[in-house]
Order: C-alpha cells, then structure tokens, then sequence
C-alpha cells in the first residue's frame, strides 16, 4: 500500500522525518519496502500483512503511529446525518444475509458533479489514480482514509424502487465500469434493481449506474460482504480492486456508519446537494470476546519484566479496552477493527510490539544435554540410506499424489484408497497406497534413457484406508533392480530375484534383524512365481519379488524389473544398530559340506531353521552354497547344497566332535524332510 507523509500528517502530528518514520513503521511489523520522493511529499510502499486490514488505512496506520510515538490522533470531525430508519422510496433487500451482513444506504438528491478541489485531487494522486468527478474521488478518498470501500450509483439509473442484494442468476452479464463486459454466475454476490445486476458486491460496479455530469442524484452504499465470496468472486472474473482487496481482508462493521457520514460530509460541502433518506439492514456487530492477559506468562515470554501501568497503557494506545485487572491478570477485549486479537499470545505480541522488539535482550537459551540426539527412526533410515548406497542404488523421491490410472495399472483398486476431496488435476485425485507406482515411473524413465545398471530406492509415506473414517499413514522403503548387474567377479548379467533377495539380506543384515524368513506369497503387482514374503520375529517387514507382466505392460516396461517394499516401521522395531566388540577366536572352525535331495516344496527357511536348531552350540554358520535341478535328481526333488561352519571357542574340534554333530544334522532333515543325502 502506498501511504502519503503529507496525508498522513493530517491525523497525527509528525515530529520525525520521512527516513526514521520508515525505520519505526518497520519495526513495528509495517515493513516500507520503499521510501521515493513526489515533488513536496514522500510516498512510502508498506508491505500489509493479511491479519491487519486496519492498517490498510491512514487512520489505521495513524493510530498505530500514535501508539508508537506517543503523539495525539487527529480523527477528522465527522457529523452525524441521521441514522433513523425513515420511510424511503427506495426498498433494499438482502436475499442472502451471510455473503451480505450488513447492508447501509444512503440517499443525496440534487448534487452537484463536477471537478474535484485541488487538494482532494492531490490526494489521489499520491495513490496513483486520477481524478474521475467529485463525487466518485470522495468515495474513493474515503477508502484510502477509513478503509471502508464505498460505491456512489447514479439514483435515477437504477431500474424501479428496488435494491437487491442477491446471488448472480445463470447467463447474467454485465460492463464493469472498466468499460469490459462480464459474465457472472452462481455464487457471485450481486447487487441488483428489478431488472439487472448494477455492481459486483465488493468488487466493482456498473458502467450503466456510473456517476456522471448529468447525475442530479446519488445512492452511496456502504456495507460489509462476506470475504471469501468477495475473493472467489474476485478471481473468478480474474479483477482485484482496491476495493475487493479490503474485502477480502475483512471490513471492520463498526465503520460501516462512521464512513458513510464521512463521504456524505464531504459530498454535501464539495458537491452540494440534500441528504436524504438512510437505509441499514442487517445485523449489529458484536463485540470482540474478552481475553485474559497474565503478566507473569508476558515476562516469561519476553524474558524481561514490563511493570503493569506500562503494559495498560500500551493496549489503551492500541484501543484495547482493560475490563478488569488484579496482581496478574489483566481482563482485555479487542476493538472490533482488530479481529486477529482472539488469545493471550496475540495480546503479548502487541504489548511485545509496541514496546520494541529491540529493546528485549538476545539471549543464548541454555544447552541440555541429551543422551540421544537423534531419534531412532531417523537413525535407522540413515543407516538404511548407507547401506543401499553402499550396494549402488541411487535414492529417489517420487510424487505422494497420483492418478486413478496409475493405481488401477498396478492393480490398486478397493476401500482402501485415499481419495482426495477436491484434486487440483487428474494426476492428484488420490494418495499413494504403495511406492511401487512412482518406483516404475522412474524405473520406466531411466531405461528410456538406456541405463543398463538400474538400482534404485526411495523412503516415504503410504496411505491406507481403514474405514470411511479412519486413515493410516506408513512409513515405507522400495528397492527397484533392472537391467544388468555388473561385478568384478561375474561381468556384466541380467539382474535377478536372488540379487534382490541378497540387497534385502544385506539390508537386513546392516541393520541388525536377524533370524529374517523368506516365504513364498502372492502379491497383486508381483508374478505368482517369483513373489516372497519377509519376515522377522514373526512379524511381517515386507514383500519382494518380480513385477508382473502385467503391470509391466501397463506401465509400457519391456524388461524385467524385481521390486521389494519394506516396512520402515516394523524394521524399526526390531533393528539394533548399537555395535559391541566380539574378540576373534582363538580356535580354527571346522567346514563341512552337506549335499542333500529334498521335495521341491521344502523352503530353504526351513531346511536352515533346522540344520541351526541340531547343530548348536557347536554350528556356528550355514549357508545354501548351491541349488540343482536336473537329469540325476527325480522329479519333484531338488539337490541343495549346504556349508556347515564348527567351532567350539574353548578348544580345536576333533574329527569325533563334528562327525557326531554333523551326523545329528543329517538324521533331523531325513527324519522330519525325507532328506536323502547325495
């Protein structure tokens, strides 16, 4: 907003220059991100935070300033010109009374339009606009000094006897005053005669009404409109005016009569004319709700004592009305100009304000010390993050927001789903319930792009939905593999389901889950065949598995891509990253290699299960070190081979010691599997 120090001189006494009155209005929440100078006077652009449509104002901004300095406010002398609610000629009705609370009227017959005075036209053009006739400059005069936007129609171009404030009815048009014809529609606030729409409420009137020459007589409207129809109407038509600006950001109604008496002074002594008749419908403004201010919590916050006759006669200078006060507390209740005074801390900001924010002291809050600076979800993604680098993935975020499309091509569909209620685009219409759909389209974006060695991860939110009321929000970890696999020892293959099973273990691993069991599931974005579960403890972490050719296909994929999704949650709970020091043993360990035949139906999970079960104490590690199908073994059996590691830390095994044991091993698995050993 633009302010006048000449202008604004005529309702405070001014006693600092252009420079320092910049540097306290700043200081004070007013920023002036400008100060130019304009032939005699110096124009300040202030930057208006949206809690302070007073200070869109120069009374507004004078009153701050006299709560600031200390200097006595000027408010112009305004006369009363008769609020009785007189028998009138002209009927207004408002149909709808909560986009309209307020509503006020007021008739002027035989005026007089012509050329503003010359201060008037100064004035204005401090603020950048020109003059139009007297009477359109009064009402615009008035705007900038109360605040209040007020519009004049020509009395004798209104069609009947009737002003209706109404809802804009479907097909309506009319030319704005701008000369541009608009379209208007349902809900648009409209203020109307019998036959047509003569002003958009709060935003801008008609060319058909405008105050001209020839305009022997005048209705000057002043009222307050609901602020979100105001700003939907006003970015609908895609037109902001100074006076759609103030709407938006709530006219103070207690002004409502107070402004109007203003503008029809100035129109009676500059424009001539009789005032006539008054009309005001709606209701009465209440009074803000009383708030209690603690002194003792005002000292805490600032960290200084402010004595209380201090404190009350800063929120007096702010027009804060002190109800009541003891010891402590003081009992205030707002102006009803200042709406964003609703809790004790927005008091305490004011008082904190006015007082000077540099004259509080900076101070170094005192440091604890904590025996965990982290929190373990954040720890346990980092490591996470550490050991998937470590393996050459690269980390990705991908979109929370996605398509009804998207979901369906992975096969999401059901109650579970998180639909928003109001999408911004087709592409937003729901919540992700799962990572795997932006894990393929970056998956799909980089093969595009030929890159052969895929390895990819994200860690973010899915949604779920429980029942129609009750949302669940999960922190999750997807692992994505394409391409080729490239190692030293091996070259360049196909990526595979082992190589995303072996990520997991390492990850897994890193993380301190032991005792993970891998077990065959079905998944409705993985293939039937190569799908498994993961668990831990008996809790379930995750699935992994090779994405159907399905989805694939729906996702437009043409190579095999293997995808895992973890629960970051359950991990959490089972992970350890603390580290303890295990000495090296002083006794060599003994490996022995088991080859056995079993039904393909048996799980290595449970075959490993068992072997750890009968060799302890003395089996300290085993591992599947290969896996057959072929000519030699029956159909329906498989050839798997096992590396058994003895050790006993008191001593070197003798051949006798592991003979027993691995013999115990052997006769479990033929026992409970019908292992045959090959």
């Amino acid at each position: 907003m633009r302010i006048s120090y000449n202008w604004l001189s005529d309702y405070i006494d001014l006693k600092i220059g252009p420079e320092k009155l910049a540097e306290l209005l700043t200081m004070a929440g007013l920023t002036a991100e400008a100060l130019h100078r304009a032939e005699d006077d110096h124009i300040f652009e202030i930057e208006i935070t949206s809690n302070r449509p007073d200070w869109l104002s120069y009374v507004g901004v004078a009153r701050e300033l006299a709560a600031l300095t200390g200097a006595k406010l000027k408010m112009p002398v305004v006369k009363s010109q008769g609020h009785k609610i007189t028998t009138s000629q002209v009927k207004v009705k408002a149909e709808d009374k909560t986009l309209c609370p307020r509503y006020t009227a007021r008739v002027i017959r035989n005026v007089k339009v012509g050329e503003s005075p010359e201060w008037l036209k100064k004035r204005l053009e401090a603020m950048g606009l020109r003059s139009v006739n007297n009477i359109v400059d009064i009402t615009n005069f008035c705007l900038f000094e109360t605040g209040e936007p007020m519009h004049a129609f020509d009395l004798d171009k209104l069609g009947g006897d009737e002003v209706i404030i109404r809802k804009a009815h479907k097909g309506e048009k009319m030319v704005t005053i701008d000369g541009i014809e608009r379209a208007l529609e349902d809900p648009m606030l409209v203020i109307a005669d019998k036959s047509k729409p003569v002003a958009i409420a709060g935003v801008m009137g008609s060319l058909d009404t405008e105050v001209m020459e020839n305009t022997k007589n005048i209705l000057l409207e002043a009222a307050s409109f609901e602020q979100v129809s105001v700003r939907r109407t006003s970015r609908a038509l895609g037109v902001s005016t100074e006076s759609s600006y103030r709407f938006e950001r709530r006219v103070d109604p207690n002004n409502i009569i107070y402004s109007s008496d203003r503008a029809t002074g100035l129109i009676l002594k500059i424009a001539g004319g009789k005032a006539g008749e008054f009309i005001d419908i709606g209701k009465e403004p209440g009074a803000n709700k009383p708030v209690s201010l603690r002194l003792s919590r005002l000292n805490s916050i600032l960290g200084i004592v402010i004595p209380a006759p201090k404190v009350k006669k800063i929120l007096t200078a702010l027009s804060v009305k002190i109800k009541a006060s003891s010891k402590d507390i003081i009992k205030v209740i707002g102006p009803t100009f200042r709406s964003d005074l609703n809790a004790e801390i927005d008091i305490i900001e004011e008082v904190s304000r006015i007082y000077g924010y540099d004259k509080i002291p900076s101070t170094i809050p005192p440091i604890v010390e904590q025996k965990d600076r982290t929190p373990k979800n954040i720890l346990v993604e980092n490591k996470a993050r550490e050991i998937l680098t470590a393996l050459g993935a690269s980390e990705i975020i991908t979109y929370g927001l996605l398509g009804k499309k998207t979901l369906e091509a992975a096969g999401f569909t059901g109650d579970e789903i998180v639909e928003i209620e109001n999408p911004l685009s087709g592409e937003q219409e729901v919540m992700r319930p799962s990572l795997v759909m932006g894990a393929l389209n970056a998956a799909l974006y980089n093969i595009n792009r030929k890159s052969k060695d895929l390895k990819l991860f994200e860690i973010g939110n899915i949604y779920i939905r429980e029942s129609p009321a009750k949302f669940t929000e999960k922190k999750c970890m997807s692992i994505v593999l394409a391409g080729e696999n490239s190692n030293w020892l091996e070259g360049s293959r196909p990526a595979g389901f082992f190589d995303l099973k072996g990520a997991v273990e390492a990850l897994l691993s890193g993380l301190g889950i032991d005792g993970a069991i891998f077990k065959h599931a079905n998944n409705r974005y993985l293939s039937p065949a190569s799908c498994m579960s993961i668990e831990a403890a008996g809790e379930y972490i995750g699935e992994a598995g090779e994405v159907s050719k399905k989805v694939l296909g729906a996702f437009d994929i043409k190579e095999p891509v293997y995808y895992c999704e973890l629960s970051l949650d359950a991990m959490m709970k089972r992970a350890s990253l603390e580290k303890r020091f295990r000495g090296l043993p002083k006794h060599p360990s003994v490996c022995r290699d088991m080859s056995i035949v079993v039904n393909s139906q048996v799980t290595n999970a449970e075959i490993e299960a068992l072997i750890k079960e009968k060799g302890h104490p003395a089996l300290k590690e085993a591992a599947l070190i290969d896996r057959y199908i072929g000519k030699q073994i029956p159909d329906g059996k498989i050839s798997l081979t096992y590396r058994l590691e003895y050790r006993d830390p008191s001593k070197t095994l003798e051949e006798k010691d592991v003979s027993s044991v691995h013999a115990r091993v052997l006769h479990s698995l033929e026992e409970r599997y019908g292992a045959k050993l090959r």
